[in-house]
């Protein structure tokens, strides 16, 4: 085993869990690791618990902290997009975890420069974004893949994220947009990944991330926004591993 750590996987705004089944989590099961991954309150397998309209960020936070509790001893928070923000207000508000795995996170600063950015840079798939009005399939996935993803993703991974892709409430949009969080170096290792190609939150926004913890970014040159599922994640996950067996105490 790398670590004695469990892994918690965190997934982002408008997902769920199927994020990391791909692959990506089963990955670092094969090499003897405790894995969950999370589905948020509204998402997924749990989106009838209550509407995710109703929802705010603070939801998603105490899911986390709950989810992190029930696992008995740190873990090592892996979270993707808003779910990367949510893994870094839970350590810098106080939560204990091994180490921190941000992939194409949003930043703690928010998001609303980031996704006035996307805006000025590609109008028309941001207002299809919006209002996709009478999409057929075919255009949504096009819409997916360009706005998501590098253009080698193979069709049947955009299928699998069509899928899952499902609601967001607006009340944690907003907040995620606006809310800014503390970041500052912390005490425990943190990895940063970007898609050189992500549209989202682009390599300056994620460049920022790794100055505010101090520590070098791990960048894919062929990837989108959607690291989990793109063409190289295993490149991806083997560098996460790496990164876990140095930084992380293993068992004896």
């Amino acid at each position: 085993m790398l670590s004695a750590s469990p892994l918690l996987f965190i997934h982002g705004a408008h997902s769920d869990s199927r994020v990391w089944h791909q692959g990506f989590l089963h990955s670092f099961e094969r090499r003897g690791l405790a894995c969950q991954a999370l589905d948020l309150p509204g998402h997924g397998a749990r989106c009838r618990e209550r509407p995710v309209e109703q929802l705010r960020l603070a939801d998603y936070a105490s899911d986390l902290r709950h989810a992190a509790a029930a696992l008995g001893q740190p873990p090592v928070l892996v979270g993707h997009s808003m779910g990367g923000y949510l893994a870094q207000d839970f350590v810098l508000s106080g939560g204990r975890a091994a180490a921190l795995v941000l992939l194409a996170s949003a930043p703690p600063q928010g998001m609303a420069r980031d996704l006035l950015a996307f805006a000025l840079r590609h109008p028309w798939l941001a207002m299809r974004m919006e209002y996709p009005g009478r999409e057929t399939g075919l255009q949504r996935r096009q819409r997916i893949r360009a706005s998501l993803m590098g253009p080698a993703t193979p069709d049947a991974t955009v299928d699998w994220v069509e899928g899952f892709l499902q609601r967001e409430s607006p009340h944690a949009l907003r907040e995620l947009g606006m809310h800014a969080l503390p970041a500052r170096p912390l005490e425990i290792p943190v990895f940063i990944a970007a898609g050189a190609k992500d549209k989202l939150f682009a390599l300056g926004t994620q460049r920022g991330i790794a100055r505010a913890y101090g520590v070098p970014l791990h960048v894919e040159a062929a990837m989108g926004h959607m690291l989990p599922l793109e063409p190289g994640w295993p490149q991806l996950a083997d560098a996460i591993a790496g990164f876990l067996d140095q930084g992380l105490p293993r068992n004896r």
